[in-house]
Order: C-alpha cells, then sequence, then structure tokens
C-alpha cells in the first residue's frame, strides 16, 4: 500500500511512541490497537472525541506475523487485520464469547457465515470487521449479452465472452469479450472456487487439492484455446490493447468484461461508475468471500481488557459505522477507500441500509444475506504465498506446451523461503 495512505497511520504510532515514554499508570490504561488498515486511524480519532478513555493506533505491516510482540514492546489490546485466521489464533488471542453474554455486540446483527469464521472450538476468537467479493463489469452499452440481473458464473462469463468474439478479415480479434490471463487474481479466483481448496497445514505451510488445481488448470486451457484461439494468441491481446484501466477496457469495446474486487469496482469515480454495469461472481449460487477479510480479536494477554471490549461495542454499533461512513465522505476518503474498512461491512444493516447512500450503484445490487461463502483459513503470509507461488504456477502451466518441466509448487515454496531468510 502506498506510503501516503498511512500518513495518519504512522502519526498515530509517533504519538503512541511519545506517549510510552515515561508512562503513567493513567497512560497505560489506553487502548493499544495493532492494525495494517490505515483506516482506523480516523476511526480512532472519533472514538477519542467521543470517549474519555482513548485509544491509540500502532501499525504493523501484517499483524498476523507480529505476535507475540517483540521483546519490550507493549502487548496490544485488539489486533486488526487479515490473515487472523491460522493454527496460531487460539494461542494469542483470547475467547471473546463474553462480548455476546454481557451485550456489548449482538451475533444477529453479523453475517452468520463470517461471524462463524471467527470460531474455535466452540468458542468465539476473531469477529469480522469487513470483506470484498468478486464482480465482473461491462459496459452499459453491452447489457443484452448478460443473461441474469445480479450475479455471474464462470461458464455465463465463458458464453457471453465467445459471443461477444470479433475477428478482422485476416482473422485477427479485434475484441474479445473476456481474457482470463488479463487478470491475476482472476485465474486465482477460478483455481479458488472450482475446488483447489487451498488451506492452511501444520507448521504455518499449506496445502491443496492437486487433482483439483490440475482440473482447473485444463479449464482454463480450454476455455482460452476453445474461445480465443490459443494461450499465446490470447496473451498477444492482452498485450496489445488490454494496457488500458479496467472500466476503459470494457467502455472502449475491446473486450466485453473486466475482473474487479468490490473495493476496486466502488473506488471508480461517479462519471465511471455511470457508464458500467456490474455483476457479482457466483459458484453453486454463493459469492466466494476475498481470502483477506478484516478481522478483529482482543489479544490474550491485553492489558486493558475492559477498554478493548468498550472500543468493540462502539464500533460494531450501526450508528457508529454511519459515522464513520460520514467521516470518510467529509474527508474525500472515498477515492481511496471503499466502505468500512475498505470493505463490505460485517454488519448486515450497514451494507444494506446505509452502505447504498454513499454508494448508489449498490441500490440495483446489493449481496443477499445467506448468498456468501467463506473458504478454508489460510497462513499468515497467504497473500505472499498467492502472489510469489500460487499464480505464477497457474500462469506457467498454462503457458507450458509440456515438453519442459515447470517447477511444482512445493519447490516454489521451497525455493521462496530460502530467499524470505537469506
Amino acid at each position: 500500500m502506498a506510503k501516503k495512505a498511512f500518513s495518519l497511520t504512522f502519526a498515530a504510532a509517533l504519538l503512541f511512541a511519545a506517549l510510552c515514554t515515561g508512562c503513567s499508570a493513567k497512560q497505560e490504561r489506553r487502548i493499544v490497537i495493532w492494525t495494517s488498515s490505515s483506516e482506523f486511524a480516523p476511526y480512532i480519532e472519533l472514538f477519542n472525541e467521543t470517549h474519555r478513555q482513548k485509544a491509540v493506533l500502532v501499525y504493523k505491516e501484517n499483524p498476523a506475523v507480529s505476535m507475540p510482540p517483540e521483546n519490550g514492546e507493549q502487548e496490544p489490546d485488539i489486533v486488526i487485520g487479515p490473515w487472523l485466521r491460522n493454527a496460531r489464533t487460539k494461542h494469542f488471542f483470547k475467547p471473546i464469547d463474553f462480548l455476546f453474554d454481557r451485550k456489548y455486540i449482538s451475533s444477529k446483527d453479523f453475517y452468520p457465515m463470517l461471524l462463524e469464521a471467527g470460531v474455535f472450538s466452540r468458542q468465539q476468537y476473531l469477529l469480522p470487521v469487513s470483506f470484498n467479493i468478486p464482480a465482473m463489469i461491462f459496459s452499459q452499452e453491452n447489457k443484452e449479452f448478460v443473461e441474469d440481473n445480479y450475479t455471474i458464473s464462470l461458464d455465463q462469463i465463458k458464453k457471453a465472452g465467445t459471443a461477444y468474439n470479433k475477428k478482422d478479415k485476416n482473422g485477427s480479434f479485434t475484441r474479445i469479450g473476456f481474457a482470463p490471463q488479463s487478470s491475476d487474481k482472476f485465474l486465482y479466483l477460478t483455481a479458488k472456487i472450482r475446488g483447489a481448496d487451498f488451506r492452511e497445514a501444520k507448521n504455518a505451510t499449506f496445502t491443496w487439492n492437486e487433482s483439483s488445481l490440475a482440473g482447473t488448470i485444463d479449464y482454463l486451457s480450454k476455455w482460452i484455446s476453445e474461445t480465443n484461439g490459443s494461450v499465446r494468441t490470447e496473451n498477444d491481446f492482452v498485450y496489445k490493447y488490454l494496457s488500458e484501466t479496467d472500466d476503459k477496457r470494457v467502455t472502449s469495446g475491446r473486450t466485453l468484461f473486466a475482473y474487479m474486487t468490490s473495493d476496486q469496482l466502488f473506488k471508480l469515480s461517479e462519471s465511471q461508475i455511470s457508464k458500467i454495469d456490474f455483476r457479482w461472481i457466483q459458484n453453486d449460487k454463493k459469492i466466494p468471500i476475498e481470502d483477506s477479510m478484516i478481522m478483529m480479536g482482543i489479544s490474550r494477554n491485553a492489558a486493558n481488557k475492559a477498554g478493548a471490549a468498550d472500543f468493540i461495542s462502539w464500533f460494531f454499533k450501526t450508528e457508529t459505522q454511519q459515522a464513520l461512513l460520514e467521516r470518510s465522505a467529509s474527508m474525500h476518503l472515498g477515492t481511496t477507500k471503499f466502505g468500512i474498512a475498505d470493505g463490505f461491512s460485517a454488519i448486515k444493516e450497514v451494507n444494506e441500509s446505509i452502505l447504498p447512500g454513499y454508494y448508489t450503484a449498490l441500490l440495483s445490487n446489493i449481496p443477499q444475506p445467506g448468498s456468501f461463502k467463506v473458504y478454508e483459513k489460510k497462513p499468515a503470509r497467504w497473500e505472499k504465498i498467492k502472489q510469489n507461488i500460487i499464480i505464477p504456477y497457474i500462469k506457467e502451466s498454462l503457458a507450458s506446451d509440456q515438453t519442459k518441466r515447470i517447477p511444482s509448487i512445493n519447490e516454489r515454496y521451497t525455493e521462496w523461503k530460502k530467499q524470505r531468510f537469506n
């Protein structure tokens, strides 16, 4: 994430460092919050403006790998970020069922499948904060190619894309409905929803369903060859024509579809969104939640558990999140951050009743509460693993003519670990 996005965050972190020089007992009772989400800087400012007890923010690039604190570092009270759902969760976080039992928050306010994602051994350890989902965008002028009003499946994308394809008199493509290789994220999503089952294994490693991953690569390879000529032909088209932004790809008519996640989609300007439409990508009538769902927990060794409970109780109130959205709007953060903590809120009412007031395109397509699917737990470094190992493996497998062996996922992971620790 760009350094500018964290200016407020770093300022808050510096303030915290200053406050901790010669801390008094009173200062030690501040609520210490670790997070990688810059959005929490203005959130904490609002909390501090309305509460006698204050919170301070400490920026961590990946809080999931920062636990436990280093020697001499103050223990956080609250930790917020992606990748907190892993094998270490129970070691570093406190069960928080008491928040429901004492009416700090209500389980009825949350999407059930998101709340369930924070349960370990029948106890609630983490709370969902925000999430994103995948979408296909297309030009308003090309609605006739899209069958359904709210969602779209992989096979529907393939079918509509094929119908949109057009060649010149020399047999070269002048437009392609959709090129799977135009988006690394789409390649990964396809593997994910077709059963590759990437998940955490012992010792912070990961495992997957090899036959399903092989089936995904075969599925993508056939898609590309049957509709777009060949992997090389599609790649040449992507290189030649699809260097524009995603919204311009579709409004120019060069391609029917472009892939986006919801946080990318709703950072587009009003003029950009007015020219496009979108459908949520679904599989078996379920919309996959992005792996990087933001979650929140109370540190097992938190010094200020009462303050942590107060902050959490405040944050998950519908009226609080409405105030946070209003604050973001007044600070003109809508073009850099979406919704609550750069995603849909984990609170149903916020998405259904409040968010469309700030993102009017949602009025025509608000995701339904029972339509989501949360996937298996991932290692704390999953984003880097995905970018450095999984996606390159899929891309090279598609490009391979099978005459030259490509490194396996295990080989890539072993090499990546060597590079990371050397």
